[in-house]
C-alpha cells in the first residue's frame, strides 16, 4: 500500500459521511416541518392571526437537482426581507464532478403584497468553498455567486404552509482550472428555485 493511501481513503470516508449527514438533516428538517403541519390542522386559533414575520425556507427544486438550501427569513418591514441560508451544491456531470459547501445571504422587496406574501425582486450572493475533480485530477478552491432574484410567494388556503417558485441570475466566480480546462460552471448562471415555507 502506497503512504499516501490511508489518508485519501480517511479524506474520502469523512467526506462521504458529511454528505450523507447532510442530506439526514434535510429530511429531519422536512418530517420536523410536516409535523407541525400537521399538528397546526387541529389547533383552534384562526390560522390568519399566525405571524409571518420569520420563515424556515427548503429549496425542494434545487434539492432534487443536487443543489439544497435551507433559509432563515425575517422581515425587516411591511415590505422588505433579509435571508441567510447554508447551500450544497453536488454535481456529476461526464467529466467534472464537484462539492460546494457555503452560505449565502439575500435582500427582497416585495412589490405587490405585505412581506413575505406576493411578488417580490431582489439580490443576493453565495459564498462557498467548492472541490472539483476533472480526468483523474482534483482542486480545491473558492466559489462567490452574486446574482439577481425574482419570486411570487404563494400562500394556501386554511394551511400555514407557503410556496415560492423563483429564479435568480448571476455570474459564477472561481478560479477552478484543471489541465487547461475551466469547470463548467464558470461564468453566468441561472438557478431555478421552488422555496416551501413555514412560518413561525
Amino acid at each position: 500500500m502506497n503512504k499516501f493511501d490511508k489518508p485519501v481513503k480517511t479524506l474520502e470516508i469523512l467526506k462521504s459521511r458529511s454528505e450523507k449527514g447532510f442530506y439526514r438533516l434535510l429530511i429531519m428538517v422536512f418530517v420536523c416541518f410536516a409535523s407541525m403541519a400537521g399538528q397546526s390542522a387541529f389547533a383552534e386559533n384562526d390560522i390568519t392571526s399566525l405571524s409571518k414575520d420569520r420563515l424556515i425556507n427548503i429549496d425542494l427544486l434545487g434539492a432534487v437537482f443536487g443543489m439544497a438550501r435551507l433559509e432563515y427569513q425575517q422581515n425587516i418591514n411591511e415590505k422588505s426581507a433579509w435571508a441567510l441560508r447554508g447551500v450544497f451544491w453536488h454535481s456529476n456531470t461526464e467529466s467534472w464532478k464537484w462539492d460546494a459547501y457555503g452560505s449565502g445571504f439575500s435582500y427582497r422587496r416585495y412589490i405587490t403584497y405585505t412581506a413575505p406574501e406576493g411578488g417580490w425582486l431582489g439580490g443576493g450572493i453565495d459564498l462557498m468553498g467548492i472541490y472539483a475533480k476533472y480526468m483523474g485530477e482534483e482542486k480545491r478552491s473558492y466559489l462567490v455567486f452574486p446574482h439577481a432574484e425574482a419570486g411570487y410567494t404563494f400562500s394556501f388556503k386554511d394551511s400555514k404552509w407557503l410556496a415560492t417558485p423563483s429564479v435568480s441570475l448571476g455570474n459564477h466566480i472561481t478560479d477552478i482550472e484543471i489541465s487547461n480546462s475551466n469547470i463548467p460552471i464558470m461564468g453566468a448562471g441561472m438557478r431555478l428555485s421552488v422555496l416551501l415555507s413555514y412560518p413561525f
